[in-house]
């Protein structure tokens, strides 16, 4: 089991309040004055106003502005690449030139135990091909914590901080339609939708008309193709401030941000089970009643397909 450190890379726009944040939070990481990071940063649109290409230049000057990790290297986009372009090419980068990534987005307050942890569960799974994405964010409406080990797995990734090798993500295809039909060849829809808690067999097709920017719904939809295991820690590592308006995917909702000091100091990675938590994905179906699910449909894949 190698032991090296992950690079981290860090994807960023237009949000130099919610970059610095997230910053700061990485460098209070006991283990970021021993990491290298990669901060991309999209350009602006060709119709972007004089506001968004302002805020686009004061992202760099924040990102320039301290030493975050041992190694800071900045990467800016002249032109607007897209959410999913910039995302795919930079995590497709890192694992091809360090077998790993840890991936991070402008919206995710990190507890200083985050970087441990991800290294810990990148090295522990390493060479383990039915894990392939570690989560560092957990749900607190799930009560995680009350399970007996630190940590679980559940088949929903999440791109709240997180995690991957390339022996996974060389399965991810840019191409929803296909990973759609693949689905489909596959059967069990149901279980790819989250017991049909969200929609995303519906979402690949939006995804690839364009109407959803969402590289997630095809990165969920591959470790369902390959039944793959997603670990997550009992007690969240990250706390998500993006649901305030300002996100590309994301509509105000308070249930994502954690207070600081409920975020867990560190999360040990042990042997647990290698199949999903079943009082987990009861909790979550539980969570998200018919009313729930027809309200999240109507607002995030019927308008996207249908208009």
């Amino acid at each position: 089991m190698k032991s090296t450190l992950a690079p981290i890379v860090f994807f960023a726009y237009n949000r130099p309040d919610h970059t610095r944040q997230v910053l700061e939070s990485l460098s209070r990481n006991k283990l970021a004055s021993e990491s290298s990071l990669f901060i991309y940063i999209d350009g602006p649109k060709p119709d972007a106003t004089a506001e968004t290409r302002a805020a686009i230049e004061a992202v760099k000057k924040v990102a320039a502005e301290k030493q975050w990790c041992k190694e800071v290297h900045i990467t800016a986009a002249e032109a607007n690449k897209g959410l999913i372009k910039s995302n795919v090419e930079g995590v497709t980068k890192m694992v091809n030139q360090f077998g790993k990534v840890i991936a991070m987005e402008d919206d995710g307050i990190l507890s200083p135990g985050f970087l441990q942890y991800m290294n810990d569960a990148l090295n522990f799974y390493e060479d383990n091909p039915q894990v392939m994405h570690v989560a560092a964010f957990s749900r607190p409406d799930l009560k995680a914590y009350d399970i007996d080990e630190p940590t679980y797995f559940f088949y929903h990734t999440t791109t709240w901080g997180w995690a991957t090798w390339k022996r996974a993500w060389d399965k991810f295809k840019l191409d929803p339609m296909a990973v759609r039909e693949a689905a489909k060849k596959k059967g069990n829809i149901k279980r790819l939708n989250m017991d049909n808690t969200f929609e995303f067999y519906w979402g690949l097709k939006a995804v690839a008309q364009g109407k959803l920017r969402s590289w997630n719904a095809i990165w969920h939809s591959t470790v369902f193709l390959n039944d793959g295991l997603c670990l997550y820690p009992k007690k969240s590592l990250v706390s998500n401030i993006g649901h305030d308006g300002s996100g590309t995917n994301c509509e105000p909702d308070d249930r994502f941000k954690i207070d600081d000091n409920a975020l867990a100091a560190e999360i040990p990675v042990t042997k647990i089970p290698l199949q999903n938590n079943e009082v987990i994905r009861k909790r979550y179906i539980a969570l998200h009643s018919f009313k729930y699910r027809f309200v999240f449909i109507a607002k995030h894949y019927l308008r996207y397909i249908f208009k």
